[in-house]
């Protein structure tokens, strides 16, 4: 059986926090802390076969935290 996802869990908080942020100078440090938040929680997760829908909902989180650093901080930064 598949475990409800915890919209108020820490990875959910931040990942919300990092794609809503308007001030790219906070934005940064906030997408640091989601994808932070993500990998801790991936790590807890892990070999458990309960969280179908929050591991779903996870990537979707990642793949909103890419756009944010690839269209609004234009990520990677090449330097010459």
């Amino acid at each position: 059986m598949d475990q409800p996802i915890n919209r108020n869990a820490s990875w959910w908080e931040h990942c919300q926090s990092a794609v809503e942020e308007t001030d790219l100078s906070k934005a940064q440090e906030k997408v640091y802390l989601a994808e932070e938040a993500l990998f801790l929680r991936w790590q807890t997760i892990a070999g458990d076969p309960n969280h179908h829908n929050e591991r779903n909902e996870m990537a979707q989180a990642s793949n909103k935290l890419l756009r944010v650093k690839t269209e609004r901080l234009h990520w990677p930064y090449i330097k010459s």
